[in-house]
């Protein structure tokens, strides 16, 4: 084995303080040694301080694909039942039984939410799932180019591109409205007999709900349609499976799922019956046993570790089985009703936080005739990065710098914003907010 001065030669680094560079040293707590053994009672203590340095007294406007949202307490009390939290993630087939049937009620809540005719039992995250998306539309059709909106998000971007190595895979752009919306008529110039797929947001990358997006079906010609939803938005907005999506992908973390730094997340994965043998990931399905009982089991399992690696549709799909279980959890306990609640609360929050917006001087939300659903993307005079640490030392969260979010001219011109409303967004937040934005 290597001595770690090897492994640092190899890696460029001076020494194990160097692994740690990208965490900003005022959030740093150094360690002085190890030090000798110590009592359960003093590790608890010494752990506690450390928790405590965690600000909890934030109010939160981050959103682009992370909320907050209010999560029902049977969430975290059926997940975290030892039948479910110590269940191995579901490669072999001797899963309990429990488990398979609740991947299975997870994908077919999905596909009622959405529309589809199928939903595999969960993907990492919505990126991945996208650039997955990307990847089986090629497997279907074999064409190079996918055409994806300028004002495309970075990290979706960036996460085809890699998924996407060693493919014949062209990325090409269409052109968007000033509010984020799909420019139609530029779309269907770009639309040709080499178009492999054509991406959709819906809500916009800008958070505009979009109309032209149902209407892709009529210019698509043999390209597959990937439509991006927001999961809490089809509540009230139509879907894709009504739409007539080719696969349909979203972020998952709304539904049941707290913030957590980042992650574990969740990506939604749709698509219809047709192209299952070229999904990646698995699914679960329903059949009987020799007894003639009910029972659950593996459909397909189309990763490297089950059939031949040049048959395998993805080596990277490793599934979010316990967050899928959470999102089913949420969901069910919310029902149509409760989803809709939350959905039409976001709205109504965003108007008041578009309001509240325009009233600071040097503050102006992007005007559209689409209505937002809960990010809102802000015209700002000043830097973003001092407008947000800012806010951040007077107890707010947010919102976010487009130029680190988007690619295409309103992710370089630095001087737009985005924020976030959800139902958890009080009166008292937006006016908090106000009053650090007029001092600034």
């Amino acid at each position: 084995m290597s001595s770690p001065e090897e492994m640092f030669k190899i890696l460029n680094i001076k020494g194990y303080d160097d692994l740690f560079s990208d965490i900003p040293d005022s959030v740093k707590k150094p360690l002085k040694g190890i030090g000798k053994g110590k009592s359960e009672m003093e590790i608890t203590l010494e752990s506690e301080s450390v928790g405590n340095l965690n600000r909890s007294d934030l109010r939160i406007f981050l959103g682009l694909g992370a909320y907050e949202r209010y999560i029902p307490a049977a969430v975290g009390n059926i997940i975290m039942r030892n039948e479910f939290i110590t269940a191995y993630t579901p490669y072999q087939a001797e899963i309990s039984q429990g488990m398979l049937q609740a991947l299975f009620e997870y994908q077919s809540i999905i596909c009622d939410l959405t529309g589809m005719e199928v939903t595999n039992s969960s993907m990492y995250d919505g990126a991945s799932g996208l650039a997955e998306a990307v990847r089986m539309a090629y497997r279907v059709n074999g064409k190079s180019e996918v055409l994806v909106p300028e004002n495309i998000y970075k990290n979706h971007l960036d996460v085809i591109r890699t998924y996407a190595t060693g493919m014949p895979i062209e990325i090409k752009f269409y052109d968007v409205n000033h509010d984020g919306t799909i420019d139609l008529e530029n779309l269907k110039e770009r639309v040709n007999s080499s178009t492999c797929a054509i991406i959709t947001y819906n809500p916009s990358t800008y958070g505009t709900l979009d109309p032209a997006v149902p209407s892709i079906g009529e210019i698509k010609g043999d390209a597959l349609h990937i439509a991006y939803y927001d999961p809490i938005s089809l509540a009230l907005i139509i879907s894709p499976g009504e739409y007539d999506a080719d696969i349909a992908v979203s972020e998952g973390q709304q539904l049941g799922i707290p913030l957590n730094f980042g992650g574990p997340y969740l990506g939604l994965f749709s698509f219809k019956e047709k192209y299952v043998r070229k999904s990646p990931g698995r699914l679960i399905g329903e059949t009987l046993d020799h007894n003639g009982k009910r029972a659950y089991v593996m459909t397909l399992q189309t990763r490297e570790q089950h059939i031949r690696r040049d048959k395998a549709m993805s080596n990277i799909c490793t599934n979010q089985a316990l967050m899928a279980l959470a999102s089913s959890v949420y969901l069910s306990v919310l029902g149509k009703r409760g989803l809709e609640y939350v959905a039409s609360k976001t709205m109504e929050n965003s108007r008041k936080l578009i309001s509240t917006i325009d009233s600071v001087h040097g503050y102006r939300t992007r005007k559209s005739n689409n209505p937002y659903f809960s990010d809102i993307i802000v015209d700002v005079d000043s830097t973003p990065d001092l407008i947000f640490s800012y806010l951040q030392k007077n107890g707010i969260l947010g919102g976010y710098p487009s130029n680190m979010a988007l690619n295409g001219p309103s992710g370089k011109n630095g001087r737009s914003v985005f924020f976030a409303a959800t139902e958890m967004t009080g009166e008292e937040d937006m006016e908090k907010l106000k009053k650090v934005l007029e001092v600034f």
